[in-house]
């Protein structure tokens, strides 16, 4: 709530696809997907007719899908993946999110800081969190010159 979110649901919970299903009986128009390889089959029963399913993270792991569960409701899966973008879609893209700062509706949580020379630690965080659970993005910060 903290970050502007008007309600927040506990994925680590196991009552939580039943509070998502409350919240939006007919579906969500829009699944922003950061862990596809465990929640995808779960997205699209949560996902409304003709929505889009965007997958955003995913560990290189099979997943198991029912296709007939996209048909049915002509649910879109998309990947998402910013690294292919031109260089003219980066410059938009870093356009759009440091206008978004600058007019305060995007306000990046900083939840680690490290150097630079501690970029390892900072792959083993995101994986395996010393908190316990994410929160907010790891800054690598460089050394002086």
């Amino acid at each position: 709530r903290a970050a502007g979110a008007d309600v927040v649901v506990n994925h680590r919970t196991d009552a939580y696809v039943g509070s998502l299903q409350e919240l939006s009986p007919q579906g969500f128009d829009v699944v922003l997907e950061m862990a596809a390889h465990v929640n995808l089959p779960v997205d699209l029963t949560l996902a409304a007719r003709r929505s889009c399913v965007c997958i955003i993270g995913s560990k290189a792991e099979p997943v198991g899908v029912n296709p007939r569960a996209t048909m049915v409701k002509e649910i879109d899966v998309r990947g998402v993946f910013l690294g292919t973008q031109t260089v003219e879609e980066r410059a938009e893209t870093h356009k759009a999110l440091q206008d978004a700062m600058a007019r305060g509706a995007l306000k990046p949580v900083v939840g680690m800081e490290l150097p630079l020379a501690q970029a390892p630690k900072a792959h083993v965080e995101v994986m395996a969190p010393s908190s316990g659970g994410a929160v907010g993005n790891i800054v690598l910060v460089p050394s002086a010159l």
